[in-house]
């Protein structure tokens, strides 16, 4: 594996942008996992964050069991499959699941209403993968196999993973079509099971070699509104599963993953400038999946700053209909333009939820005249055909400003009677900078439970998480089918 290189670009196009040398990021990774220590990873804010980051995906993964529209299908699907002959447990469905298809279905459905967290800086979503992947190994190794802190840093491990490649991959690998959730979720999921596997660096190796081979998830789903993103997530876990296999049973993986000349880093992103000093340097010591936020409404991330100000300047003002306004102009990167601001007719007038949830138009304009709290229920279908909303809908123009970072957007609006407001939304609600209270955390998590549990049960499964030192994944899992 070389440790250095003298091609001033670098000969695979990922090259640490401090130096000339190609550090062996496969060997770093895969020895971070095979060395994870409760003990020195699981500081107290990773512990609190690790809390939240798993209330969530609990609250979210509920939900969408019971009420999202493709949870049927992707159930019988994996009954068809065969899915349904094991003892693992998914969210809400039971505890009959073969472990891969628990992990499949707890990512897909912890996904399906887009409302699980976010790191800015890879564009992804980290948790859904490395939390479906630890509940179902933590559970496959039983109360002896492994204590609630080898759980914890699992996760802690596969986040950061997950989140790192996110950053490096950047939005330029959305632009080839890709989508980071999963491509780099798939090795933040190997390397959960790997560090509960306690699995030395070799086998490490070998199963991020084999998981490159199955780093997918195309963006094409935004032509139609698709369904495969909500299992994209799920596609990675279950996949993960299967790397890990055989990399146990002794198969040879493909040998440096991400930094060779046909691995993941050069493939899936044209990104000039990644930075392989900064993807492997600190492990364990700085965590970027600490910036992780968390959703305050159920639409991508790009969206949240015009759904939680849309608000304000319109149904708070009295501006609640679509004669109101004159003009509204919505401004973002123009990476994310691509994704939630073409002007094309599934995003001015999104005929199902997925292309709702990535419409700028159709989010901003529901806030405007309705408010930001309706939830889930902004996509359904009355709301999707509401002549107000396709009215406001064609007053709206997205456009792209190089200034306007990450998660950042500008919203100026001009009324019907010639007043106009401009507010600057540099991080939306959820993010380190404008942060989810703890409250905030526990009132999102008891608004998607209570109606599937009860008030009680759900009660019961926020204080088990908070003080989840005194229990294991079994007992969590427990409270949850």
């Amino acid at each position: 594996m070389p440790t250095t290189s003298t091609t001033t670009n670098g000969a695979n196009g990922a090259h640490d942008s401090r130096s000339n040398s190609i550090p062996p990021v496969t060997k770093i990774l895969a020895s971070f996992v095979a060395d994870a220590d409760p003990s020195t990873y699981l500081t107290p804010r990773v512990r609190d964050r690790l809390k939240e980051y798993i209330l969530d995906f609990i609250g979210v993964t509920l939900a969408a069991g019971s009420t999202s529209d493709s949870t049927p299908s992707f159930l019988q699907a994996v009954t068809a499959l065969g899915g349904r002959t094991g003892s693992s447990t998914v969210l809400g469905q039971g505890k009959h699941f073969t472990p891969q298809y628990a992990g499949l279905l707890n990512a897909a459905l912890g996904h399906s209403l887009d409302f699980d967290d976010t790191y800015a800086k890879g564009t992804l979503h980290a948790g859904v993968t490395a939390i479906a992947a630890g509940l179902t190994q933590a559970e496959i190794n039983g109360d002896g196999g492994s204590g609630i802190d080898d759980f914890l840093v699992a996760v802690a491990v596969g986040y950061e993973i997950t989140c790192r490649l996110g950053r490096e991959m950047g939005n330029d690998a959305y632009a080839r079509g890709f989508h980071n959730t999963s491509t780099c979720g798939v090795f933040g999921a190997v390397a959960t099971i790997c560090v509960l596997k306690h699995l030395p660096v070799q086998t490490v190796l070998d199963a991020f070699g084999l998981a490159g081979s199955k780093a997918a998830g195309s963006m094409q789903y935004l032509a139609n509104g698709s369904w495969n993103k909500r299992l994209h997530p799920g596609f990675a876990v279950h996949d993960a599963f299967v790397a890990v296999a055989l990399a146990e049973a002794g198969v040879l993986g493909a040998a440096d993953i991400f930094e060779g000349t046909f691995g993941f880093l050069h493939a899936y992103s044209p990104k000039p400038d990644k930075d392989l000093g900064h993807l492997t340097s600190e492990l364990g010591e700085r965590w970027e999946f600490l910036d992780t936020s968390l959703k305050p409404f159920p639409a991508c991330r790009m969206t949240h700053g015009f759904i939680e100000h849309a608000t304000r300047l319109g149904r708070e003002k009295g501006h609640t209909k679509a004669s109101d306004y004159k003009t509204v102009t919505l401004s973002l990167s123009p990476a994310n333009v691509s994704v939630v601001g073409a002007p094309i007719p599934n995003k001015v007038h999104p005929a199902n939820m997925v292309d709702a949830q990535f419409s700028a138009y159709f989010t901003a304009a529901h806030s405007f005249l309705y408010g930001s709290g309706a939830g889930v229920q902004a996509y359904e279908r009355q709301k999707l055909e509401d002549p107000q909303i396709r009215e406001l809908s064609d007053k709206i123009t997205c456009v792209g400003d190089e200034s306007i970072r990450e998660f950042g957007s500008r919203i100026e609006v001009e009324y019907a009677d010639g007043s106009k407001e401009v507010v600057d939304v540099p991080y939306p609600l959820g993010e380190v900078q404008h942060p989810f209270t703890r409250d905030q955390v526990d009132q999102k998590f008891f608004s998607l439970v209570n109606p599937v549990l009860g008030e009680k049960r759900a009660l019961r499964i926020r204080d088990v998480v908070n003080e989840i030192e005194k229990h294991n994944v079994q007992e969590i899992l427990g409270l949850l089918y």
